[in-house]
Formats: C-alpha cells, structure tokens, sequence
C-alpha cells in the first residue's frame, strides 16, 4: 500500500476509533452498534469494515493503542529511578502513577467495561504476573537496592509492586470513582504515609537494650 494510502488509512481508523471510544464509554459496549459508530465518526458503516472485521476488533485496536502509551509511560519514569526503595524514589514513582492514571481516564473505563461485559477477557494479561513485569523494567537496580541486606526473606519484585499497586489503587479510587482524598488526607501525606508503612512498617523498632 503506497504510504499517502498508509496515513490515509490510519488518519481514518484513529477517527473511527475515537468515536467508538466516546459511544462506548456513555453507552458501553454491548450497548453500542456500528451504526452508532458510524453516525459519531462520519463514516460509513461499510466504510469501517473496511477497516475492522468486527466491533470487537475496534475495541481490542482501542486498547492496545492505550496499552502502548502506558508502557511508553511507564518504563519511561521507570528508567529514571536510581536507588528504587529510598523513600525520595519511591515519593516519584508515586507521582508518575498519579500522572499515568490521570492522564489515562479511559483506558480505566474500558478496563471496567470489560470488566463487566466480557469478564476480563481483554485485560486479562494486562497485570498478570505484574512483578515479573515490574523487576524485568528494573532490571539489576531492583537488586542492587542499598536495602538488599535487610529484606527479611521478602522478595523485593514483590515488594515494588505491591507499592506501584498501592499508589495505583489510590489514584485510581479519584480519577475513576471520584473520591476524594480516599484516606482522610491530603494526597502528599497519603503518599507520604503509605511510603513510610512501606519501608519501616506499622511501629518504630525498639532500641538497644540499656543497662
């Protein structure tokens, strides 16, 4: 396909899938037709299945195109992380999550029409064996930790994701579902708090013995 084509193409699958974005989202998607696609989009409905085969195949399109970005945006502040458990590091990855699923809301509504209507089929994957994910994006600074003597048999994949998760459930409870300051407080303590429970725990360690 000469490349004007190629674009030309592209251009008209990326306005097709921004207006069945939009009809998905207020109508879900078994609520959805094709129809309805064409009439947000503009175009024909012949002419959209020249472009997909189904109105499945346009929300699997819809959500790799999301998947993409969030991996792009991920491994993006990923890779500036130095020490990744010094409680300074984890203040910023904090944020970035905050920036991921603030900037993101409808990939999350997809998530939960899928949810819904397909149980998970499509996003399935997406954070299935997640730690894995997480410690192949690190690589050796996950390791190399200046904690490393001190985790107490704890695996510390497991304990970065479980700290990512910690901030993305939070987030996601205001962008998604709105609510507000989820844990009685102001976002910068919430962070700051589940940072400290994170990485000294619940109570102070008891000194040395004096005598």
């Amino acid at each position: 396909m000469p490349a004007a084509n190629t674009r030309d193409a592209e251009r008209a699958k990326k306005k097709i899938e921004a207006a069945a974005l939009k009809t998905f989202i207020h109508q879900g998607y078994h609520g959805t037709s094709m129809r309805d696609i064409a009439q947000a989009s503009g175009y024909s409905i012949g002419n959209i299945y020249n472009h997909y085969k189904t109105k499945e195949a346009i929300y699997i399109s819809l959500i790799k195109r999301f998947e993409a970005r969030m991996a792009e945006k991920r491994n993006e502040f990923m890779a500036g992380l130095g020490d990744v458990f010094d409680p300074a590091e984890l203040e910023r990855l904090a944020w970035s999550v905050h920036d991921i699923v603030f900037s993101m809301p409808d990939y999350w509504r997809l998530m939960y029409i899928d949810v819904v209507e397909f149980r998970n089929r499509h996003f399935a994957g997406s954070f299935h064996q997640f730690a894995k994910k997480m410690e192949a994006a690190l690589g050796e600074r996950l390791h190399s930790s200046t904690r490393r003597g001190a985790w107490g048999g704890v695996d510390p994949a497991l304990a970065i994701t479980a700290i990512y998760l910690q901030f993305f459930n939070y987030f996601l409870l205001q962008k998604v579902f709105n609510v507000k300051e989820p844990l009685g407080t102001s976002d910068q303590k919430a962070v700051s708090q589940i940072i400290q429970m994170m990485t000294r725990g619940l109570w102070d360690r008891p000194g040395p013995a004096k005598g």
